[in-house]
């Protein structure tokens, strides 16, 4: 007879070395402790102290495979609560439906078939109970103990087995698990040895970075819907944080905020700073990027925990003494509401504010549409907060009130997005010839390319040789954008109808 460390032990051999522990416990029942990023199974002695060595090894299997096939991770849990939010019983629902996918990956997939001895060595307790050993009999061969069904649960069998439990890409999981909920909805009670667990299991950290990876995979409609329904699910939940509900109560700005991170924006500047090297190993996380993974210390895996990343030292061309930058942003009715589609003005300016923010300097904004909405240079999210302001009015810029906003703030980098479609477009061609300092211009041209109002103001604002125009037509382009940062400040002036020059 092996003790309870040896079974483990071989448990995580047969599934190829998980990195998590165990623990035995005197708790009333077993579960996940997701407290630290090292994930750790705390066991019942009550709840194992009845089952056969081969029967708690199938329930470490089961428990292990949880995190190998159809993993214990937040993303996935908010997916699938989301899918099923108007299911009775969803949180049982749901951790029912992962344990079949569990099960039936192991013996199909693994040839582990121990998991059959915890249904044999228990009796079945409900008419689901019942229905789950059926289920797993018909699609493995195997024998999952003692189990009857009247006509009821034989249509319910069938309905069930016209589900592909086993693919969980994205697409095909939404439709199993609401196929499934819909069979088993009006009967789902939950009472086996397995651990149940739902999103309150999770730490802060854990949830906010599962949130955040779901900006990068879903379009922005969905994601704000997904957010919304569960904040509102977590407001039912005292022991979950209110950080999470400050942090993402604007669903829209964590959208872009998470894309914009897709995009580093090249910034060119007289003053090199290096290479870039790899001088530091580290764990890699799900939010890095593929380049900065190592599978030479990560066994083939790219998953957090096993996974090792570089840290790089620096880039060159990216000075660490960045200027502050003023991010001058077109949201007149001509350009796209980043509330209800995907603005790639906003997106760019995201990624532009961001770059300068990470590298230690102020963004300054100044929104303009029938009236200029103006930051002066800081830092924090009320950045970000200032440049999605959508105001939808005409496209004119204040110049007066452009011109007295960089007398307050001087030194600074000066980006403008827009359409370019001014109305007055002769006011804004004569405050940018009276500009010394080139100026990035992206032209935002996505919907407006093959208007002639917009390309006549576009070639004026060409022709003037202190601009460097960009164009963007796709969120593609945007990597396109480019800041040019010059380290000599102080020597910009503008010559303002005739008083005393403004140094910037």
């Amino acid at each position: 007879m092996m003790s309870i460390d040896e079974v483990f032990k071989r448990a995580r051999r047969d599934l190829f070395y998980p990195p998590i522990k165990f623990e035995l416990s005197n708790t009333l029942r077993s579960y996940f402790d997701f407290s630290s990023r090292k994930y750790k199974i705390v066991v019942s002695k009550n709840q194992i102290e009845f089952l056969s060595d081969k029967a708690l090894l199938g329930l470490f299997h089961h428990e292990l495979n949880h995190w190998v096939k159809h993993p214990y991770d937040a993303k996935t849990i908010i997916l699938e609560m989301y899918w099923i939010k108007d299911k009775k019983n969803s949180n049982i629902i749901r951790n029912l439906f992962d344990d079949v996918v569990v099960n039936l990956d192991l013996i199909v997939n693994k040839g582990l078939t121990d998991i059959t001895n915890v249904f044999k060595e228990l009796k079945p307790k409900s008419k689901l109970d019942n229905l789950i050993r059926a289920l797993l009999s018909e699609l493995t061969g195997l024998d999952f103990g003692d189990f009857s069904l009247d006509e009821d649960l034989k249509r319910r069998l069938d309905k069930l087995l016209e589900i592909d439990f086993l693919n969980t890409s994205k697409t095909i999981l939404k439709k199993n698990i609401k196929k499934f909920a819909e069979v088993v909805e009006d009967i789902a009670a939950y009472d086996y040895p397995f651990i149940t667990f739902g999103i309150e299991d999770f730490p802060e950290f854990e949830i906010k970075r599962a949130l955040r990876d779901l900006a990068n995979e879903l379009d922005k409609d969905e994601y704000v819907e997904i957010i919304k329904e569960f904040l509102k699910e977590i407001d039912k939940k005292p022991t979950i944080s209110d950080g999470i509900s400050r942090d993402f109560e604007n669903p829209e700005i964590e959208w872009y905020k998470t894309r914009a991170k897709k995009y580093t924006i090249y910034i060119r500047s007289t003053k090199k700073t290096g290479s870039l090297y790899p001088y530091e190993i580290r764990d890699f996380e799900l939010e890095d990027g593929i380049d900065k993974y190592i599978p030479t210390e990560s066994y083939g895996k790219v998953i957090p925990g096993i996974a090792k990343r570089y840290e790089f030292e620096d880039f060159e061309g990216l000075t660490k003494n960045l200027p502050n930058v003023v991010i001058v942003i077109d949201s007149s009715n001509s350009m796209r509401n980043p509330d209800k589609e995907v603005s790639y003005a906003v997106l760019g300016a995201f990624a532009i504010a961001r770059t300068y923010l990470e590298n230690g300097a102020k963004v300054g904004v100044v929104n303009f549409s029938n009236k200029n909405i103006e930051l002066l240079p800081t830092r924090g999210d009320i950045v970000y907060r200032t440049i999605k302001i959508y105001q939808g009015g005409g496209t004119r810029l204040d110049v007066k009130s452009l011109e007295n906003y960089i007398k307050k703030v001087r030194k600074a980098d000066y980006v403008f997005i827009t359409d370019a479609g001014f109305q007055n477009i002769d006011e804004v061609i004569d405050f940018f010839s009276r500009l010394k300092q080139k100026v990035t211009f992206i032209w935002i041209k996505t919907d407006v390319s093959e208007l002639d109002e917009f390309k006549e103001n576009f070639k004026k604002l060409k022709a003037l040789k202190n601009l460097e125009i960009i164009e963007i037509y796709k969120e593609e382009d945007i990597p396109k954008i480019a800041i040019n940062s010059e380290v000599r400040r102080g020597e910009t002036e503008i010559n303002s109808e005739g008083s005393n020059p403004v140094k910037w």
